[in-house]
């Protein structure tokens, strides 16, 4: 038990910048985070364009990061889709992993973690709907895919810095990597390519898909590095803080040290209250 206990208090939380409501300026929420003394901090999507990313990171050096998908933000956004056929998208979304894993390099961040591709000719919409666009089938995508996180793995190993795939909720048949399956082939492919374990987005896909939590877990196991907790009511992502949810029992069953909190539109001070019951969480298994 002992040693269960320290390896739980070794586990480092941190705080995706969406987290914060009423802002999506970067400077304005690293400053808020420092003055409230989180130090671990996931850079994430949902943010305006600031042009000097860098230099805002460089004033923040005390602060710890990871990188997460959707990270700088660009002047025109797009919703990222490595395995679009259309190859100037393809391209463009392969482009902004490269930009976040040298970011990582130049700013020692251990971990940068990225969405899988979609099933569509070119990309959905903003909010992640077709839009119009055409279904293509599963193997034609998965192809594409495997082309882009080829490049971004091989990109990521001359650069020193680890990556990391997230599973989706499956909120339309464009969505890729929901399925346990699917992770255990893309682990085949790609060993060197870790997991990052989303238990909002999995608690959606299980009900949507009809398999077992345990059934996911169990084929990711050895591969995660990093978890995502948020709450949802099972049919939306909805970012809900985890408080007294069912999804921090999961921790339990998931060996990894990494846990970052997404939950979104909290104050700072809900965002600390959220980390206490994290921290408790890890102790108290």
């Amino acid at each position: 038990m002992v040693q269960i206990i320290e390896m739980m208090q070794m586990q480092d939380l941190f705080v995706s910048t969406s987290c914060l409501g009423g802002t999506r300026d970067l400077q304005e929420i690293l400053e808020i985070y420092s003055a409230h003394g989180i130090k671990n901090v996931e850079l994430s999507g949902g943010l305006d364009c600031t042009g000097d990313a860098e230099g805002i990171l460089k004033k923040h050096s005390h602060l710890n990061f990871i990188i997460h998908n959707y990270f700088p933000p660009v002047s025109y956004p797009f919703i990222m889709n490595l395995a679009s056929q259309d190859a100037m998208i393809r391209e463009r979304s392969v482009a902004i992993c490269k930009k976040a894993i040298d970011l990582c390099a130049q700013f020692r961040c251990r971990l940068y973690s990225f969405h899988p591709g979609f099933r569509v000719e070119k990309t959905l919409g903003l909010n992640f709907e077709f839009a119009g666009e055409r279904l293509v089938s599963y193997e034609a995508a998965f192809e594409k895919f495997a082309i882009s996180v080829e490049d971004i793995s091989a990109y990521a190993k001359i650069k020193g810095v680890k990556i990391a795939l997230e599973n989706l909720e499956h909120k339309n048949e464009a969505y890729m990597m929901t399925r346990p399956e699917e992770f255990s082939h893309i682990q085949d492919i790609f060993p060197e390519v870790g997991v990052l374990l989303d238990l909002g987005h999995l608690k959606i896909a299980s009900k949507r898909l009809g398999f077992r939590i345990d059934e996911f877990i169990r084929a990711v196991q050895d591969n995660i590095l990093e978890v995502h907790i948020h709450e949802n009511d099972g049919k939306e992502d909805l970012h809900w803080e985890p408080l007294k949810s069912e999804l921090m029992e999961l921790l339990l069953r998931v060996d990894c040290q990494t846990i970052v909190l997404e939950s979104r539109n909290l104050s700072a001070e809900r965002i600390i209250l959220n980390l206490r019951a994290l921290e408790e969480a890890c102790i108290r298994i």
